[in-house]
């Protein structure tokens, strides 16, 4: 293999069993996106016995893991077309609600087919992105709960700035879910009450203490939202990425390398090619700014990172042609690479998914 990475499903099941005992909450395994690029459909079947929940972003991800028989609750968390409502009533996938056209479509569907639909309604406490408006969701739930063919599961909210230090706005939106869960409980008791994401669980204890489950991507992985978060709860890294040097020379000094030339040669320097480039998730921005592993030996790339091949300086060093090369571990090289590049590892794991990346699975 020219580059892979390593998927230890041991350290994932430990990591679940850890944040369980950590919140003692239900805990929901968010695995959409293909489970952040490392594999979901596989993965899922793997963690399911550790697991409450599962949550996933599309219908289609539902369906997938439907079709591989899990068994345990699915959640879409993100919306729903009115054309999708039908097939995942049908296979008893839990859907988010937000508004009135998908609730007349589950209506419609459930009086249609005499089978109740499950769903979960998520209020936009302030990121702006789905969910009723706070002002509309106390009157929207009295409707929804008088309907017989729907059985109101959950209701939920989502931080904008989970990870942030500064909790200010982070406590704003968790008192304004307060404030409709506080009118919805006169009304009806609702199951499940979540709010709490990887970055909250380990920033913002009530997020988890003062509700039913917890909803947990990243951290299943062993990756943080932030580096600081680490200090909070040790989880192990599940995930080692590699690939193999395929090409070595010599350049004198003074020799520009690769597209735009954007680093020039200050001596004469052995360059190893490697077989790993943005196409498989090794981010261009990563471009002069980060250093891979050789032998647990730092070797800095050089030249902007192309599609298929990176180069490295490897001066000094007796490397040859098939050589492992270590790309990230265990040492925070993911949120390494996504504080470089001013994003968050999720984006930089999701690059990683890449069909060329091939994942190998271990202890499973």
């Amino acid at each position: 293999m020219e580059r892979w990475i390593e998927v230890d499903i041991g350290k994932i099941r430990k990591n679940i069993i850890k944040m369980k005992n950590f919140t003692g909450r239900k805990f929901m395994a968010t695995v959409k996106s293909d489970f952040y690029g490392m594999g979901a459909e596989f993965l899922s079947k793997k963690i399911e016995d550790v697991v409450d929940y599962f949550g996933v972003a599309t219908p289609s991800e539902a369906i997938q893991l439907k079709e591989k028989k899990v068994k345990k609750p699915i959640l879409v968390l993100g919306p729903v077309l009115p054309s999708d409502v039908d097939e995942l009533v049908m296979r008893g996938v839990e859907i988010t609600l937000s508004g009135e056209e998908i609730f007349r479509k589950i209506r419609q569907i459930t009086k249609k087919r005499e089978k109740k639909a499950t769903v979960h309604i998520k209020v936009d406490t302030g990121m702006g992105r789905i969910g009723v408006k706070v002002e509309e969701a106390v009157d929207f739930f009295k409707k929804v709960v008088e309907e017989k063919g729907i059985f109101v599961k959950g209701i939920f909210t989502h931080l904008a700035t989970a990870e942030w230090r500064n909790k200010e706005y982070a406590k704003y939106q968790i008192g304004t879910f307060y404030k409709v869960l506080e009118e919805i409980n006169k009304i009806k008791k609702v199951p499940l009450k979540h709010i709490a994401n990887s970055a909250s669980i380990l920033n913002i204890p009530e997020t988890y203490k003062n509700f039913d489950m917890v909803r947990i991507g990243l951290l299943t992985l062993g990756v943080y939202p932030e580096k600081y978060l680490s200090k909070k709860l040790k989880l192990d890294c599940a995930l080692s990425g590699f690939c193999r040097i395929l090409f070595l020379k010599e350049l004198p000094a003074d020799k520009y390398l690769s597209y735009g030339i954007t680093y020039k040669t200050k001596k004469r320097t052995k360059i190893a090619t490697l077989g790993i480039g943005y196409g498989d998730g090794l981010k261009r921005f990563l471009s002069n700014k980060f250093s891979l592993k050789w032998k647990e030996e730092k070797v800095k790339i050089i030249g902007n990172i192309c599609m298929d091949q990176t180069l490295i300086d490897v001066s000094g060093k007796d490397v040859k042609i098939g050589d492992k090369i270590q790309i990230f571990g265990s040492n925070f090289e993911i949120e390494n690479m996504a504080k470089i590049g001013n994003t968050v590892p999720q984006e930089i794991l999701c690059g990683f998914g890449s069909k060329r990346m091939v994942k190998v699975y271990k202890n499973g």
